[in-house]
């Protein structure tokens, strides 16, 4: 058996418990950090637009160590948000237009607006009950929504678009929703 002082010569240096949980939780954090930039890279290099889409994720973001779930929550809420704004801009714009031509496109945009904003304030409820496939059939609908705004902007006799930025940012917001919430039900079945 080996003496005491053999232990005291040849134990390793203590090192305190706290510094090395402090070197780990540092390693790993930027680990969870990438993990989370990776996602949103993944999701925002389907979209139309990198840019917005990515910092629409950045700005919205409740933590850095951001899953699946918090970032398909951030796109049903800027969504939602979108949609809610762009219907009150366009009730204010019929109620100043006497264009006939412009009131009629613009009230398609109300009704299109209005399918998009029930529509994922439905998302939103389902999503909160981790209800995926509900989310997943009120979403889908919301494309066809949106596009039915765009293209009664842009049929004779209108040759003007006052909602040229808001279809486009909800078009985008909508492709992410739809992304994030197939990529989150693709781990659900994992």
């Amino acid at each position: 058996m080996a003496s005491p002082d053999y232990y005291k010569s040849h134990s390793s240096p203590r090192v305190p418990v706290l510094l090395v949980l402090f070197f780990l939780v540092i390693n790993i954090t930027p680990s969870l950090a990438q993990d989370t930039q990776q996602l949103i890279d993944h999701i925002c290099r389907q979209m139309e637009e990198f840019g917005f889409c990515s910092q629409t994720f950045k700005e919205n973001l409740k933590s850095p160590n951001a899953d699946i779930v918090a970032l398909t929550q951030i796109t049903i809420e800027r969504a939602t948000d979108n949609a809610t704004k762009t219907h009150d801009f366009i009730r204010q714009l019929l109620g100043n237009t006497n264009d006939p031509a412009l009131k009629n496109a613009l009230t398609e945009c109300e009704n299109g607006y209005r399918v998009v904003m029930e529509s994922f304030d439905s998302a939103a409820l389902s999503f909160f009950q981790k209800d995926y496939d509900s989310v997943q059939r009120y979403e889908t609908v919301t494309p066809r929504a949106e596009a039915s705004c765009e293209d009664s902007l842009s049929t004779p006799p209108n040759t003007q678009n006052p909602l040229t930025n808001r279809n486009r940012q909800m078009r985008i917001l909508i492709a992410m929703a739809l992304v994030s919430l197939h990529d989150l039900m693709a781990t659900q079945h994992n």
